[in-house]
């Protein structure tokens, strides 16, 4: 076991509990009794310093108060003096005996030569106006702490003199420091005796409760043969006895349910559809990855969230669609996460118990949206085309009927009829080339052949082309291209074509007066040049941007054939974009114009994509 999983285990959560309840309980318990005992402490060197004070200050009294006969008696008072600041101070303090002029005239300190000098201390002034003056200082010298007692020497109201005491309390401190670390010792070997004892009383309970941990791990994977030792009959031993009998009920709920598994099973083994099994409530209790991928739903997910059939196919409640008695396929339309919509066949097989009542519920899902979305394309393609062959056959079949009828014995109008006829014949050309070049995409793919070329020297190409047709329609035909625009790998054939088409349409669409702007721009982030054609035109509304690249598709039909288009040249520029690994778009307002940008890879030198 390693160390983090030790910590994680219930016996030393168990031992650490009461050790902390040890330690928090000791912890007050100290705090308690140092501070009682800093107490004691502290109040009994204070009575101890102010008893002998008190008692000094007594006794000098008689001497301060007395005049001394400076001839005869001074130098037996300085001696009895002397001997009462020896024989009354026991404590470690420095005392000095300052008369009433503020001269110090005898100290027990080391230093004697202070005797005779005047002191112009603050307490001492204090003091000698009839004041007892104390405080805590730190000594600067060594650091200690000390305490600081001052007490005036007086008979009456006259004050004669003051006692100054210094006395050092770091005796008193290492004492209870001592005292401190007896308690922290103390608190130790009890600490080590409850983590003892926390062992040996945790591992009563842990046995058993890990033998059952084990056996639950043995019945995960599938071993139903043993059981837990039961030790006693307190409430851990009742725990295991029902552990046991969950035990055999298990292993007989798994073996049913794995009879039902196996038919469904059978059943899923032979399905490659989207397949969804219910309960007899219309929960679902099984899905496959087919059903999964067509809905977008997981099946832990449907499970967990006791998801019914109706809710994963979005149908209405039972009441109003009772699936159960559903015999035909439903079509179902569905809309996708990501806004795309579905098409889904869906067939329903209710299961039957043995006794009548019903089961169950198999779902069949069949994706049909591609099979319905090519029939749909097939049709509008076919009327589509048809459409767009027939108008110019019938133009053309009109024109022949009166050359027939002897129109081309007026030689203006034959030559008006046959220039129409060959109009309406290379508009068919182009629609026919048009197909062709699609089907070839459709069915091949874009045979591209990319190299290195110079997209800017191109870009004017294709301008130079357009340039006469933007003049005769009073169109300002304006590049934005830098000369410094690099090579790009593409298919120069293909780019051509594809500008080409763009730019006619800015032409066609755009009414005198008004501008096409081919605009190229280097981006170094992303390797790319960025190519973006804007137009004044007419535009196109916002309804209709979502199908422009159809095939086919004209925003202003009339319009567009009577210009001479097809339908199909966004839809070819689109494929022939994407061939390369890029992408077109168009964003355009109605009446204001219209700008299509797409992108193409820079080159290097070898000619490869960067």
């Amino acid at each position: 076991m390693t160390r983090s999983k030790l910590f994680k285990t219930i016996q030393w959560k168990l031992v650490v509990i009461y050790m902390l309840l040890i330690l928090i309980a000791m912890q007050f318990i100290g705090a308690y009794f140092a501070r009682e005992v800093e107490s004691y402490y502290t109040n009994n060197f204070n009575e101890t310093l102010n008893a002998q004070a008190s008692l000094l200050a007594t006794h000098l009294g008689k001497y301060l108060s007395t005049p001394i006969d400076e001839k005869h008696d001074d130098a037996s008072v300085k001696a009895d003096i002397d001997n009462l600041v020896h024989n009354l101070v026991g404590l470690k303090a420095n005392v000095r005996i300052i008369d009433q002029n503020g001269t110090i005239i005898s100290t027990n300190e080391d230093n004697k030569g202070i005797i005779g000098q005047k002191t112009a201390q603050s307490e001492v002034t204090i003091a000698l106006m009839g004041t007892r003056n104390e405080a805590l200082r730190i000594d600067p010298q060594t650091g200690h702490r000390v305490k600081m007692l001052v007490i005036p020497v007086k008979k009456g109201n006259v004050v004669y003199g003051v006692v100054y005491m210094v006395a050092t309390m770091e005796d008193m401190y290492t004492t209870i420091s001592k005292i401190t670390n007896i308690l922290a010792v103390g608190t130790g070997i009890a600490l080590i005796l409850t983590a003892g004892l926390g062992v040996v009383l945790a591992r009563t309970i842990t046995t058993p409760v890990k033998e059952m941990t084990r056996q639950a791990k043995a019945v995960a994977n599938g071993d139903f043969n043993r059981t837990v030792q039961v030790y006693n009959e307190d409430e851990i031993g009742q725990l295991g006895m029902a552990f046991n009998y969950m035990t055999r009920r298990l292993q007989e709920a798994i073996v049913e349910q794995e009879e039902e598994r196996e038919k469904l099973s059978q059943v899923l083994a032979n399905m490659s559809d989207g397949v969804i099994a219910t309960d007899r409530e219309g929960r679902i209790i099984l899905m496959n990855r087919s059903a999964e991928e067509m809905l977008e739903v997981k099946v832990g997910d449907a499970l967990s969230h006791s998801q019914t059939l109706y809710d994963v196919l979005r149908l209405p409640p039972e009441e109003e669609m009772p699936l159960f008695a559903e015999s035909a396929p439903l079509l179902l339309e569905m809309m996708l996460a990501n806004r795309e919509t579905i098409l889904l066949r869906v067939t329903f097989t209710p299961l039957q118990q043995d006794s009548g009542k019903k089961g169950g519920l198999i779902a069949v899902l069949q994706d049909v949206t591609e099979q319905a979305r090519l029939e749909q394309q097939r049709r509008e393609f076919v009327a589509n085309v048809s459409h767009e062959l027939r108008t110019p056959l019938t133009t053309i079949k009109s024109y022949v009927e009166a050359l027939l009828d002897g129109a081309n014995s007026d030689p203006e109008i034959s030559q008006r009829f046959l220039g129409v006829t060959m109009n309406e014949t290379e508009r068919m050309i182009r629609l026919v080339n048009d197909l062709l070049q699609l089907s070839r995409l459709d069915s091949q793919g874009s045979q591209i052949k990319p190299r290195v070329i110079d997209f800017r020297q191109l870009i004017h190409y294709a301008a130079d082309r357009f340039s006469m047709q933007a003049e005769q329609g009073g169109i300002q035909l304006r590049l934005e291209v830098p000369d410094s625009l690099p090579e790009v790998y593409a298919d120069q054939d293909a780019i051509t074509q594809v500008l080409d088409n763009l730019i006619s349409n800015a032409i066609k669409y755009t009414t005198s007066g008004g501008s096409v702007v081919i605009q190229a721009e280097a981006n170094p982030e992303t390797r790319r040049v960025n190519v973006w054609i804007m137009d004044t035109g007419i535009g196109i509304p916002k309804r209709d941007l979502r199908r422009i690249f159809e095939r086919f598709y004209r925003v202003d039909k009339a319009r567009s054939r009577s210009q001479g288009g097809t339908g199909l040249g966004l839809a070819i520029a689109r494929e022939l974009v994407q061939s390369h690994g890029s992408d077109i778009e168009i964003t355009s307002e109605l009446n204001e114009g219209t700008t299509v940008a797409f992108w193409l890879p820079f080159a290097d030198r070898g000619g490869q994509v960067e």
